[in-house]
């Protein structure tokens, strides 16, 4: 932002970072405050992804490269009921928004209960229903075989009732039924019971409640030993948040240093969580205001708000990952012995979301990383923070405390 100032000397350049870092800059010549201001939006507001400081970066004696981008290696981690045929797979993903049908994301290491994710079910107001839906989230909560009465066995999951839950609140999940999808129809998902946790889309972020819904799972999976199904809408932003803060709780893995960024790779980037749009990597030239040429600096400030939504992509920015990360921020304070890395790798995480000097959080799926040959062209975040581990590592860690 280009501002005025009462000194005529001078011509203030104020630059607001996303990491809340704030930067103002006094260049004693106007000419070249413009040109500064210029080449910076020429710059930041770009096309595509292949044109960020990622796929120029080299670097020198910063870090070696080893095995960043072998983190989570997605090709080997798709796991499918036995019972559940290709054909059954391919109708059922036609019930689900955006075809995200539901997948495993974590099983208990004691009791074998599962937490999987997915997307909203494509039921209308004409109440759809699947039946290669129901046989796959059958199977799904079928897979663990439970120990219980003669009178009980027919009952399938590790309980009687297996949780799903639908991360948004009702009033949203009947509205969105109205566009042709919406919530399960509980009649046909037997021993089932549907929760809404309440909480908003991007543009309304309510962490208590994100919060709450956490415990609930982690209740129902870790003493109910029950199999929770989660979905809101199109299943990368809530059900992400909610998936990788039950794991983290839920694993003593999670919460070391390696499993830190496996929970990150599967759960955010390999689910497809938009970072790309949530991040506003390719920017807009709405966040460049230039005072010094309006009627007046306030008149600038207070329109830029209504400017920055009237931007398709702009709108799709959201704080969904770094939520998260202030969340896991708040157990690690809370619980500062069980987790192996410390709040600086939390902050240098949260700066290199924006950075664009990896390729880790550029992209919004794993098919447009393979259409910019992300893991070729560029340098996986991970390589940083693995060769410069000392530094990231927490020395409260207690690694046996689980054991305790």
């Amino acid at each position: 932002r280009r501002s005025s100032t009462t000194d005529p000397k001078l011509w203030p350049l104020i630059i607001r970072c996303r990491d809340f870092k704030t930067y103002s800059f006094f260049i004693p010549f106007e000419q070249d405050s413009i040109d500064v201001f210029d080449t910076i939006q020429k710059l930041t507001c770009i096309e595509s992804i292949s044109q960020v400081y990622a796929f120029d970066y080299i670097p020198e004696k910063d870090f070696s490269s080893s095995d960043g981008w072998s983190v989570y290696d997605v090709y080997q981690e798709y796991i499918v009921p036995a019972k559940i045929s290709d054909t059954v797979l391919h109708h059922a993903s036609k019930f689900r928004s955006k075809n995200r049908i539901p997948v495993l994301s974590y099983l208990h290491w004691h009791n074998k209960a599962s937490i999987t994710r997915c997307s909203q079910p494509m039921v209308g107001l004409k109440k759809n229903r699947s039946i290669q839906d129901e046989k796959l989230i059958e199977a799904i909560f079928r897979t663990n075989v439970p120990s219980l009465p003669p009178g009980l066995l027919s009952v399938y999951g590790s309980t009687q009732t297996n949780l799903i839950v639908d991360a948004r609140p009702t009033a949203n999940a009947i509205a969105n039924a109205a566009m042709g999808a919406g919530s399960e129809n509980m009649e046909h998902y037997k021993n089932c019971e549907r929760k809404f946790m309440g909480i908003d889309n991007i543009h309304v972020m309510r962490e208590s409640l994100g919060k709450m819904s956490c415990l609930i799972i982690i209740k129902n999976v870790h003493i109910a030993s029950s199999h929770v199904l989660i979905h809101c809408s199109d299943g990368w932003d809530r059900t992400t948040q909610l998936t990788s803060i039950s794991i983290l709780c839920l694993d003593p893995y999670y919460r070391t240093f390696r499993g830190f960024q496996v929970l990150v790779e599967k759960e955010w980037v390999s689910f497809g969580h938009k970072f790309s749009d949530r991040s506003g990597h390719l920017s807009d030239e709405k966040y460049f205001i230039n005072s010094v040429n309006a009627n007046a600096a306030n008149t600038a400030f207070n329109t830029v708000q209504s400017k920055f939504y009237n931007q398709s992509h702009v709108r799709e920015i959201s704080p969904v990952f770094q939520q998260f990360l202030d969340c896991v921020f708040q157990i690690l304070s809370q619980f500062p012995t069980r987790f192996e890395f410390n709040e600086k790798f939390l902050i240098e995480l949260h700066y290199h979301c924006y950075s664009c000097q990896f390729g880790t959080f550029l992209c919004n799926s794993e098919k447009e990383r393979m259409d910019y040959k992300v893991t070729t062209k560029t340098y996986s975040v991970w390589d940083y923070f693995n060769s410069n581990k000392s530094v990231f590592l927490n020395p409260l860690y207690d690694g046996g405390a689980e054991d305790k």
